[in-house]
């Protein structure tokens, strides 16, 4: 490996500002769809140089038009999906009608499935002293989307409000048990999602997000800071207008900045003693497009940006690295997020 891992006071240290040897990284090797089917080997070899300073856990989610076990009540629906549509979160559901939300509710995940932290379980002896996150996928946003659809969705910020207040608060009773069971583990964070933003803005108004979402952030995020975890939140797109709001619901670290959405100088400057970013290398252009020069340069560009003596920088691929992306792209990539150092 070209450096080891580092410890996990190390990445506590940077997460919450206190200073730290070195840049923590997570999700530099987020593989995308075809990527490792291209590679193979040579991607496997590669990446075994470059340490994880980070270990992530999954638990086995319910799961969405049909169970992700044998129970066939485990998962986010209640009826027959044989007839089940793709809407926009590109999954099939049968999405929830309000006429039948007591049914719904009645037939919610429960988050003790037997067997849901199996994995989870057998995979700590690989943690290795690191800092150990637990994680999944969507939130409370997306998963207003998976259940509802997005077009639906948009209709109840406006129509709805009362059965979302109603969804959200019966989702956190959900994931309280989940916090619960990572922070029973030993686990130092939870990283979820909400992709909050689209290209140029939230794809809600702050207002509804301050009505809606804000309260569900901050009891979400004061349970889990309860239970002595950070809370990592991805979320794709433009959230510049939300910063102030996920800063006052507590979120420790926010994944990924992305590149062409938000004023990366901006969002450093103003919330940079404010939370702490794990910052996304654009997967969309530089790494597929850039030549080796582009992708060292902009890693550079990007250290030299968010680094500060006290921490508050992480670093990894800004979403799944496409299999269109030059394996010496990818290589520049890791190299840089390991080696480069703040020069200014």
């Amino acid at each position: 490996m070209v450096r080891e891992p580092l410890s996990r006071e190390e990445v506590i240290k940077a997460i919450e500002r206190k200073g730290g040897k070195n840049i923590p990284l997570f999700l530099h090797k987020f593989w995308g769809a075809g990527l490792m089917d291209k590679y193979g080997s040579k991607l496997e070899a590669l990446a075994s140089n470059y340490p994880d300073d980070i270990f992530d856990a999954w638990y086995l989610e319910p799961g969405f038009h049909i169970s992700s076990n044998n129970n066939p009540s485990y998962r986010w629906g209640y009826k027959d999906y044989s007839h089940g549509i793709k809407h926009s979160i590109g999954e099939t559901y049968e999405l929830l009608d309000w006429d039948e939300f007591d049914w719904f509710l009645e037939d919610f995940p429960n988050p003790n499935e037997p067997g849901n932290f199996d994995a989870v379980e057998k995979s700590l002896k690989h943690a290795d002293g690191r800092y150990k996150l637990g994680c999944w996928w969507r939130l409370f946003h997306e998963r207003f989307w998976a259940i509802r659809g997005m077009e639906n969705l948009m209709i109840d910020y406006y129509e709805n409000m009362d059965k979302l207040k109603v969804l959200g608060e019966k989702l956190l009773d959900f994931y309280k048990v989940i916090v619960d069971r990572y922070a029973q583990l030993g686990f130092d964070g939870i990283f979820t999602s909400d992709d909050l933003g689209h290209q140029t803005g939230p794809m809600m108004s702050p207002a509804i997000f301050k009505e809606l979402y804000l309260p569900l952030y901050k009891e979400f995020v004061s349970y889990v800071h309860s239970k002595g975890m950070h809370v990592w939140l991805h979320s794709c797109g433009d959230n510049t207008k939300l910063m102030d709001y996920l800063i006052e619901a507590g979120v420790d670290v926010l994944h990924p900045i992305q590149k062409g959405c938000m004023d990366e100088v901006y969002i450093a400057s103003t919330y940079g003693d404010k939370i702490s970013f794990l910052y996304g290398i654009d997967v969309q252009h530089v790494l597929p497009e850039g030549s080796v020069e582009d992708v060292r340069n902009e890693i550079h560009r990007v250290i030299d940006i968010f680094y500060k003596p006290e921490g508050g920088l992480l670093l990894g691929a800004g979403n799944g690295i496409m299999p269109d992306t030059p394996l010496e792209n990818i290589k520049a990539m890791l190299e840089e997020l390991s080696l480069y150092k703040y020069t200014k």
